[in-house]
């Protein structure tokens, strides 16, 4: 992998990872057009971007977690400040809700080979990208909701977190569903990005993981570390800027001009694939 194919994948994959593109169905593209061959001998690199985009997302959302964490060592009595009687801790049962909507991910594991198999198919992934598409409209033609912090029930949480799972596939995007899911439960639009957006952090951890044990087991090609790297710090920068960037459009646009590129890429997707 040369240091250019990598500056490009990681940008690619970071920018799309962040607005409601599938950056895995970008990846998947770009793996078959610059023939990277992710799926064997560059997993590390896959690896490196999704643990770069995680660390975007952290970054972005320091304050938020920040909050999240100080609210829930008040809560639990690990704080140096007592909690007054009757104070509420909306942070601390944001970060609960969070966990909760991490659950489903979980039962996805055992099927990760059929996921890889999924994304070598770049017909499917383009068929996902029409899918995405399809949602997106769906979720610009919302009414919004007036539900935020501290209204969200466990169902709730689940049923986001079951949408987040469904996007492991491959052209479907994870923010793209899961903000969706919020706006349909009835939550306002800031609030269902700003968790969903959260709710990315941990699934990215888990998928980093996994992809350093398929690594791991399927061997490193040392000598393309420095370009894994740069790759990785070019998806990192775009990522954190991208995080903005999507907050921004969907409140100056919404969710049309996303929609309607999901749909062209797709389309294209589909095309390149008959034609390479």
């Amino acid at each position: 992998m040369s240091i250019g194919n990598a500056i490009t994948a990681g940008i690619i994959y970071a920018l799309t990872e962040m607005l409601p593109l599938s950056g895995s169905g970008h990846l998947a593209v770009v793996n078959t057009l610059f023939d990277l061959h992710l799926t064997q001998l560059h997993l590390m690199f896959k690896a490196i971007c999704e643990f770069a985009a995680m660390i975007a997302l952290i970054l972005a959302y320091r304050r938020d977690l920040a909050a999240m964490i100080r609210d829930t060592a008040m809560l639990t009595g690990f704080s140096k400040r007592n909690a007054a009687k009757g104070e509420r801790f909306p942070e601390a049962r944001l970060l609960f809700m969070l966990a909760i909507a991490t659950l489903p991910l979980l039962v996805m594991v055992p099927f990760r080979k059929m996921y890889f198999s999924l994304w070598n198919s770049t017909t499917f992934v383009g068929i996902m990208f029409l899918l995405n598409g399809a949602v997106l409209f769906v979720a610009e033609r919302m009414i919004p909701g007036k539900k935020g912090l501290g209204r969200m029930q466990i169902s709730d949480a689940l049923i986001i977190g079951i949408c987040q799972a469904v996007a492991i596939i491959p052209g479907l995007s994870r923010l793209a569903l899961t903000v969706t899911a919020g706006e349909a439960e009835n939550f306002q639009k800031s609030y269902a990005i700003r968790f969903g957006m959260l709710l990315a952090i941990p699934a990215l951890f888990g998928s980093t993981v996994l992809s350093l044990a398929d690594a791991a087991m399927n061997g490193i090609d040392t000598g393309c570390m420095t370009a894994y790297l740069i790759g990785g710090a070019a998806a990192l920068v775009t990522g954190f800027f991208s995080v903005y960037l999507f907050r921004r459009l969907v409140r100056r646009r919404g969710y049309h001009g996303l929609a309607y590129y999901s749909l062209v890429i797709g389309v294209l997707t589909i095309i390149l694939t008959l034609i390479f």
